[in-house]
């Protein structure tokens, strides 16, 4: 009997058990919450990300007033057909690549319009919706200089305008419809001397999207107003030789924001305009604010804009032989862009490289250019050099079918410390439009930052005779001791060879000027000595003819 009860007690000890388990699981409930917070930890981030996405801006999808409106849609002819006897001036304008990569489009082709024709609104460009044939005929009498931007009229009464610009019909032939304008002569705006004065206009968008530079800023990164050491001015001042002088522009009362510089405040977006679009309502809202239509008494206008939202790609873009440049995002502060798209206004075209490509030159800035804001001392190459006019009393011509030459060189940064008046640059003639030309790369003073063929002898070709818009290309980087030769020269059946012999240096003295040989010759290569002759040759007879002098009245006395 007492054992029965035993196992009794046994029962309930095991019941308690169970309950022990049963606290465990709350236990690991919370750890559940645990991750919880980490969910809400990367929501944040999200929307930072998106701030900080350059392609995903604040954008407004309304305008500021009913106001504001009807000004764009005044400024937009898209949909009806122009008047009959409506006439455009045709621009060209070429575009900055910011990496180029062999297939950029040289140049757009716009038409100026009328004011007529644009509802009373001034300066407004629109794009020339051409067939691709039509196009390289565009292209073919831009290079012949049958058409001169800024200045040839495109007859374009009863053409249509829609989205892609002004329609040209299919199968119209450009030629039968370009004239010379004859109502006013395009204004010299290819000044290369003297003083210019240039605009500078801030821009923000409907949105408030403007650069972060006050205007005084943006003026110190182009006239060098407060500190800036290097800048569009002082560069074009320091490659002229002061010949060219960069004012801000005088502004009436009551419109500068700092010397040379206006802000304006355009009614569209920028991040969902075109560019031309942009530049329309840009262009009217100055015009609105200085009570007068551009370019009135100045010489360049260059529009900054906060950043390119729409057909990008580009740094900045110029109208060649024009007032207008156009500069995004923070391009507009570095002198090698500055420089290069005032060389499109001065009907610069670009300049390519050994390898053929459009920007490839960087022996001067109608290559790609210096991209700093800082960094900025270098000039044109030998072609520009040429067709600038800076340099008008140091340059030499030769024709090579006439015989062999050798020429002594310096490099532009000598232009004014040239002892010896020696030339800056040589024009091979061919007596043709396309040349070639010479000169010595010196990398030192205004050209110290030279990018490409530093102290070296380049030889460049470009066509227009070297003196108006052409695309250039370097033909050959040279040191002492090479040589680059063409053959069938001029289509003389001969191979002309461009030889350097001596590139006199010296290291030690920062005063020294430094200066290249070379020899020019059509035909089979003379015998060595021949292109060292003109060096080595005269003086070294010179002191010896004296020496026996001497000893013939020595042994005159001898005979008596």
């Amino acid at each position: 009997a007492p054992v029965a009860p035993t196992p009794a007690p046994v029962q309930p000890t095991s019941v308690p058990v169970t309950p022990t388990a049963a606290p465990v699981q709350p236990t690991s409930a919370p750890v559940a919450p645990t991750p919880a917070p980490v969910d809400p930890t990367p929501a944040p981030a999200q929307p930072t990300s998106t701030t900080a996405n350059p392609t995903l801006p604040p954008f407004c999808t309304t305008l500021s007033s009913s106001e504001t409106a009807i000004t764009s849609n005044l400024r937009n002819p898209t949909g009806r057909s122009l008047r009959a006897g409506s006439t455009c001036t045709i621009e060209v304008a070429t575009l900055l690549a910011i990496e180029p990569d062999g297939n950029d489009q040289e140049e757009t082709f716009d038409c100026r319009m009328d004011d007529f024709d644009m509802n009373g609104f001034s300066s407004q460009i629109l794009p020339i919706a051409a067939t691709k044939a039509q196009k390289k005929q565009l292209v073919k009498m831009l290079r012949t200089g049958e058409i001169i931007p800024g200045e040839t009229e495109l007859s374009i009464g009863g053409y249509s305008v829609s989205s892609n610009g002004v329609a040209l019909p299919p199968g119209q032939d450009i030629a039968a419809s370009v004239r010379k304008n004859m109502k006013k002569s395009n204004r010299k705006l290819a000044v290369h001397t003297g003083e210019k004065p240039i605009l500078v206009v801030k821009v923000t968008d409907m949105c408030g999207l403007a650069r972060s530079e006050s205007p005084a800023q943006i003026g110190d990164d182009i006239f060098g107003t407060i500190n800036d050491p290097v800048n569009l001015k002082s560069q074009m001042s320091a490659c002229s030789f002061d010949q060219l002088n960069i004012i801000p522009a005088t502004l009436p009362q009551g419109t500068q924001a700092a010397p040379g510089v206006i802000e304006v405040t355009i009614d569209i977006s920028l991040t969902n305009n075109d560019r031309y679009a942009i530049h329309n309502a840009v262009t009217a809202a100055v015009n609105a604010k200085l009570g007068f239509n551009l370019p009135g008494d100045y010489q360049q206008v260059m529009y900054v804009i906060e950043k390119c939202y729409v057909g990008c790609g580009w740094a900045a873009y110029a109208y060649i032989n024009s007032w207008m440049s156009v500069y995004q995002s923070s391009y507009y502060k570095m002198t090698g862009v500055q420089m290069h798209e005032l060389g499109h206004n001065f009907g610069f075209a670009h300049s390519g490289g050994l390898d053929g490509q459009t920007y490839t030159d960087h022996t001067g800035l109608m290559g790609n250019p210096l991209y700093s804001d800082d960094v900025g001392r270098m000039c044109w190459n030998a072609a520009k050099t040429w067709q600038c006019g800076w340099y008008d009393d140091k340059k030499a011509t030769f024709d090579a079918s006439m015989g062999s030459k050798t020429f002594r060189l310096v490099g532009i940064a000598n232009y004014d410390n040239n002892p010896e008046n020696l030339p800056v640059v040589i024009k091979l003639e061919t007596g043709t439009t396309t040349d070639q030309f010479i000169n010595f790369n010196r990398a030192t003073g205004v050209n110290s930052q030279n990018d490409e063929a530093d102290d070296e002898v380049t030889v460049v070709e470009t066509g227009a005779n070297g003196e108006g818009y052409s695309q250039s290309y370097l033909k050959a980087t040279l040191v002492q001791g090479e040589s680059y030769q063409y053959l069938n020269w001029a289509g003389t059946g001969q191979t002309l060879t461009v030889m350097v012999t001596d590139i006199d240096k010296d290291t030690t003295n920062p005063d020294y000027v430094w200066t290249a040989t070379a020899f020019v010759f059509l035909g089979d290569l003379p015998p060595t000595p021949a292109p060292v002759t003109p060096t080595a040759g005269p003086p070294t007879p010179a002191p010896v003819a004296p020496t026996p002098a001497p000893v013939q009245p020595t042994s005159a006395p001898v005979a008596p």
